[in-house]
Formats: structure tokens, C-alpha cells, sequence
């Protein structure tokens, strides 16, 4: 996934689409304006495919995976020193 760039305008959020592939600027992505839910929602529409999808570094995904690699890397670690 490619890091955010950071402008004089402010952070420009970049995601990768897990479906079709391309790099986007995730800001005004967001896919439902309308839905009542929209404040704070962390799901983001490519304007490629239409592919909704949570970001992967907020909320309770970027919470999950976190803690995956983690619980990974913990698992590689003990099998490497034994």
C-alpha cells in the first residue's frame, strides 16, 4: 500500500484497490454521502471499479490487522529460536 503524501494543503491519502488494482487519493471518496452513517465512516469507494472497501489503517480493520501481523511476527519469532 502507498504512504501518504503530505502537501501544504494537507494529507493526501492514498489506498490501493484490493479489487482492480490503482492507486487513489482516497479523500472525498467516501461512497454514500447521503448515508446516514457517513460521519466518521471509514469505507471508500474507488472511482475505478466502484469497489467499496474499509481503509485498511483505521478503525476496527486497521485494528484487526494490526493485531494479525503482530500475532505473526510473535509466531515467527519463537519458531526462528527454537
Amino acid at each position: 500500500m502507498p504512504l501518504p503524501v503530505v502537501t501544504s494543503a494537507g494529507a493526501v491519502r492514498l489506498e490501493h484497490c484490493p479489487l482492480c488494482g490503482i492507486d487513489f487519493d482516497a479523500s472525498g471518496q467516501g461512497c454514500r454521502p447521503s448515508c446516514p452513517m457517513a460521519t466518521g465512516c471509514h469505507v471508500v469507494c474507488c472511482p475505478g471499479c466502484g469497489y467499496s472497501f474499509p481503509q485498511e489503517n483505521t478503525g476496527l480493520a486497521g485494528k484487526l490487522k494490526r493485531f494479525l501481523e503482530e500475532r505473526r511476527r510473535v509466531a515467527a519469532e519463537k519458531g526462528s529460536a527454537a
